[in-house]
């Protein structure tokens, strides 16, 4: 009995003696991880894209008050950079501050933030430039030279207005790798600042850079227009049209070209096909009644220019337009009403205002047309139709200036 209580014993204390490295394992293996440790996992969540893991330990980092300075630094940084591809501007900004708080500044991060501003990826309603500049300027500071952000920040000067500095900046990047992009808000600046040929010039290498860019054919055949270049317009909406021939705006653009040469019937056709493809387009209807206009089909005309207010009941030069047929056939008080609903879309239009006058006249009522034309004036004193009609009722009503 005794020695069998000795072998018991024995078997004992050895289990014992084995269990003491397996427990002490165990305590090991459950033992919190270290915050480098915790660091290195976030990260890993990080490249992976697992954003919402990431920011999770990234917080807990945050708060714990025994980080090393560089471990603090690496946490805030991407932190923010977390919080920027989660789209989340507040959180973003409030990293950063806490860095500069620090006495930290990098100016990737403040790109980065900036670019969340610009909106590239339509997460917002729409972008903020002005806090946009803020972040990009700061980078621009901190010595960021990539041609992308130059890319970014010209851009954002340009949605800022400021012409020079946007100017400057897409200067330097055609120099380097131009985008048609680039060449396309040249092109605006130069609209903007009225030089309209250096304009298409700028245009005519976008499309060099990229033919497939639709609103290139429309911007540059408007343009063309704008400087009364009608024949280079012409070719350049049949371009657009090659590339896509369901696209209205062309055919807008073609019929209005033909129509500045007096090509009535290349414009007529142009424009059928405009409204074919868009019912719906008022300008497209307008013009046709120019055209029957143009060709003295006056009741052709007035049936366009109705169709063109059924699609848009403000639009006011169709009013106009049926105002002065009804004034060429001396139909006064017809005349009369289409030009004061004319008035009546738009108070500060002075052409309105003028011809309202003229009808008026024209009806022998020569205090009222005395009223609208000195409301013409009023409007802009420099129109001289209105000056030389005004001049003459006055005379008929016996009035001293």
């Amino acid at each position: 009995m005794f020695k069998k209580l000795i072998n018991i014993t024995l078997i004992l204390v050895l289990l014992i003696s084995f269990a003491g490295p397996i427990l002490a394992q165990e305590e090991a293996v459950e033992a919190e991880p270290t915050a480098s440790e915790i660091f290195t996992e976030a990260l890993s969540d990080y490249n992976q894209g697992n954003y919402a893991l990431a920011e999770e330990k990234f917080n807990n980092l945050i708060e714990n008050k025994k980080l090393d300075e560089g471990l603090k630094f690496s946490v805030l940084y991407y932190s923010t950079m977390t919080a920027v591809n989660r789209n989340q501007s507040v959180k973003a900004v409030n990293y950063l501050k806490r860095m500069n708080e620090l006495g930290y500044q990098s100016g990737k991060l403040n790109w980065r933030v900036g670019e969340l501003y610009l909106n590239k990826n339509n997460q917002f309603d729409s972008a903020d430039f002005e806090e946009a500049l803020k972040y990009l300027k700061t980078a621009e500071e901190l010595g960021v030279q990539d041609i992308q952000f130059k890319r970014d920040l010209a851009y954002v000067y340009l949605e800022n207005n400021d012409l020079n500095k946007a100017k400057e900046l897409y200067q330097k990047i055609i120099n380097n790798k131009p985008t048609a992009v680039d060449y396309l808000n040249l092109a605006r600046i130069e609209e903007e600042n009225e030089n309209l040929n250096q304009a298409v010039k700028y245009y005519e290498s976008a499309l060099e850079l990229n033919g497939s860019q639709s609103s290139l054919y429309l911007n540059l055949g408007n343009l063309y227009q704008k400087i009364e270049n009608y024949n280079s317009a012409v070719s350049i909406f049949k371009q657009g049209i090659k590339m896509r021939d369901d696209f209205a705006p062309y055919y807008i653009g073609l019929g209005e070209s033909y129509l500045k040469l007096g090509n009535y019937d290349e414009a007529e056709s142009a424009l059928k096909k405009a409204v074919k493809i868009n019912s719906n387009s008022y300008y497209g209807y307008y013009l046709l009644g120019q055209i029957e206009k143009k060709r003295g089909n006056f009741d052709q005309a007035l049936n366009y220019y109705s169709q063109s207010l059924k699609y848009n009941n403000n639009y006011v030069q169709a009013y106009l337009a049926e105002g002065r047929i009804h004034l060429e056939r001396e139909e006064n008080y017809r005349a009369i009403s289409r030009f004061s609903l004319a008035v009546e879309k738009n108070l500060e239009y002075t052409e309105s205002r003028y011809y309202l006058g003229l009808a008026y006249y024209r009806a022998d009522m020569l205090e009222a047309a005395r009223a609208e034309l000195r409301k013409a004036l009023h409007i802009n004193d420099n129109y001289q139709d209105a000056r030389k009609l005004l001049d003459e009722v006055e005379t008929e009503l016996g009035i001293n200036n």
